[in-house]
């Protein structure tokens, strides 16, 4: 076999030409590791998202809470089904909901900034377990007061004691939740009639959300639900709900293989070109090695493995620049609603771009390497 060092000789007496093809490939694994970090972030958010042991209830017709509206019978119908769980004052955890967005005036001239806010009733911690209020208190009843979720407080400045114009009131915010990590933290609670009086939606309700025993027992509250026939609804667990968002960001993750896809073809392109030219100029050499007793397959192994070394190099930087952007956080729009996305790079995403540069090496590599292995030993006596 061909010693490695000869290899890391020519890379290292070519490092021009070896750095620039090598900056091809951190480009490209860069690039598929923070969009794939995204897609994780997205999916985490929406998986972490929602108790299996709540069932999630809009009307019906619809799959989104923001467009869903429950009048007084169906609330009535729904908060009345079998299977919901007690608290210890002998009350049916329900909550019921008014979710919607806002817009508030952005830093720029011009520029506008989404706001999810949800209106609920004291229920709502007893229902959302996930939920926690970690500064300041909860909103009280009948008054014009917020909690805003830890990721919202990080994104629009909302601090203990800001304020928010929202209709023609100012609302104090006087607590910060956090919902490990969940879409929850992206969001601002205040008390249901407060917000449906702002927003004049006086005993309407988007979402009815209905805490029971075991993820067996939701199962079969939803079934149960399903099943009414005086007011139909949609039911579902809280987390088959948010596990449905996650469906959005299919595209993406197909959209970050294919923009990967062009971009290696080029770096596929350069690798050959280099490969071609450093033959070009090292002919006599493989030459030489034919008359020492190297074979054809050696030598074509050992010019495969050099494109493969400016492949991993590539590759190295590529992947230590992208998990630079491990748990950076950036808001997107999902579905109609602004949420925290904090990008996640884990071993998967690592191996995969790698083995994506590995992979793109080896293609660019094959044809100069088979062309290398077809120089005869009579280049030597030239």
């Amino acid at each position: 076999m061909i010693p490695i060092k000869y290899n890391l000789r020519n890379l290292v007496v070519r490092w021009k030409t070896t750095a620039m093809t090598a900056a091809g490939f951190t480009l490209v694994v860069t690039a598929l590791i923070v969009m794939l970090a995204f897609y994780n972030g997205v999916q985490r958010v929406c998986s972490i998202s929602g108790e299996r042991q709540n069932v999630l209830v809009l009307s019906k017709g619809y799959t989104d809470e923001l467009l869903s509206e429950m009048d007084r019978s169906a609330v009535t119908h729904v908060l009345n089904a079998k299977g919901v769980m007690r608290g210890a004052d002998g009350r049916r955890l329900a909550s019921r909901e008014l979710y919607s967005v806002i817009t508030l005036p952005g830093a720029a001239k011009g520029e506008y900034l989404m706001l999810d806010i949800r209106g609920v009733t004291a229920d709502a911690l007893a229902v959302h377990r996930q939920v926690k209020v970690v500064a300041g208190r909860m909103f009280q009843a009948n008054r014009s007061e917020l909690v805003v979720g830890a990721a919202a407080s990080r994104s629009h400045g909302l601090k203990l004691g800001s304020t928010l114009k929202m209709g023609h009131k100012s609302w104090t915010v006087v607590g910060v939740i956090a919902a490990e990590g969940s879409s929850f933290e992206s969001e601002v609670w205040c008390n249901l009639a407060e917000l449906a009086g702002t927003f004049r939606r006086g005993g309407v309700c988007t979402t009815i959300v209905l805490r029971t025993h075991s993820p067996e027992a939701a199962d079969r509250l939803v079934a149960r639900l399903k099943d009414l026939t005086t007011t139909p609804v949609e039911a579902m667990t809280e987390h088959t709900y948010y596990a449905r968002q996650a469906r959005y960001a299919e595209p993406f993750r197909t959209a970050a293989f294919v923009i990967a896809a062009f971009m290696a073809f080029g770096v596929g392109f350069g690798v050959m070109t280099t490969m071609y030219a450093a033959i070009g100029q090292r002919r006599k050499e493989i030459a030489v090695m034919r008359v020492l007793g190297y074979s054809s397959r050696q030598i074509l192994l050992s010019f495969l493995f050099e494109a493969l070394l400016i492949a991993a190099f590539g590759a190295i930087l590529g992947v230590l620049l992208g998990y630079s952007t491990n748990g950076l956080t950036q808001n997107i729009e999902l579905k109609g609603k602004e949420v925290a996305i904090a990008f996640q790079v884990d071993l998967q995403v690592i191996l995969l771009a790698s083995y994506f540069a590995l992979g793109t090496g080896l293609l660019g590599g094959i044809l100069p390497a088979r062309s290398a292995m077809q120089v005869g030993a009579l280049e030597a006596l030239r």
